[in-house]
């Protein structure tokens, strides 16, 4: 389903919906002049004037994030028909929402997996390597539900949570670096496609994007240990300092 990303089908001919001529523009309607919304199978990608690439210009997508937000602010249509702000109201919304997921790194990289397998959330898994130390962490957050009320217990349940802490976000860190060099791959090999929009991947391709998608599953889990990590700590913080 690689085809469906990254390509230039927002500018395939499609037609008006007030005059029914076709049209090839993102905005408006060569014949009537009348706004035109965001297609509905149209890609982040495509709409920002991007390739399917993971490592992209930040300054360039802002540049394009402020360029389409003109175009579609609401407040240029409040003299327009009723169909047309609804229309500047609908892509407005598109087009923040893309910006927001494609400024972001991990965002960028579970949409682009969503749009070549057609899948939805990419569920959270813990990293298999990590299972004693997870359980260790869950009995350890079990003690601080019940503060102990003995100082030095305390402080050394408030020792074992920060040391976890320091080496779950060390892992945590060790992921982004992990994507950043598979995003890397990634681009490098559709640099190299003859076909960017082929439906095809290479088998190396799909290695890389199960690696990617890996990475992220683990993410998500080891954000919400670090999470409880936190809450942890501020717990017998708050209750230290009563």
């Amino acid at each position: 389903m690689i085809n469906r990303v990254g390509r230039t089908e927002l500018l395939t001919k499609r037609t008006c919906w007030k005059c029914g001529a076709e049209i090839e523009s993102l905005s408006l309607c060569d014949r009537c002049a009348a706004l035109q919304p965001i297609p509905a199978e149209a890609d982040y990608f495509t709409l920002f004037h991007l390739g399917a690439q993971l490592k992209i210009d930040l300054p360039q997508l802002q540049a394009k994030f402020y360029e389409l937000s003109r175009a579609f602010h609401p407040d240029f249509y409040q003299k327009k028909s009723a169909e047309e702000q609804a229309i500047s109201l609908e892509n407005s919304a598109i087009v923040n929402k893309a910006y927001r997921t494609l400024r972001d790194p991990v965002q960028r990289a579970e949409y682009l997996i969503q749009r070549v397998e057609g899948g939805g959330a990419i569920s959270t898994e813990a990293p298999a390597d990590l299972f004693d130390e997870i359980f260790e962490v869950q009995e350890l957050l079990e003690e601080a539900k019940e503060v102990p009320s003995d100082p030095a217990e305390r402080d050394r349940l408030l020792r074992a949570l920060r040391e976890a802490q320091v080496k779950f976000e060390a892992r945590q860190e060790e992921g982004r670096q992990a994507l950043d060099q598979f995003s890397s791959e990634w681009d490098r090999l559709q640099d190299a496609r003859h076909n960017p929009g082929d439906a095809d991947l290479s088998e190396e391709q799909k290695r890389i994007l199960a690696e990617i998608k890996r990475i992220l599953s683990h993410r998500g889990y080891l954000e919400r240990v670090i999470d409880n990590l936190e809450a942890g700590i501020e717990k017998l913080k708050g209750e230290k300092g009563t």
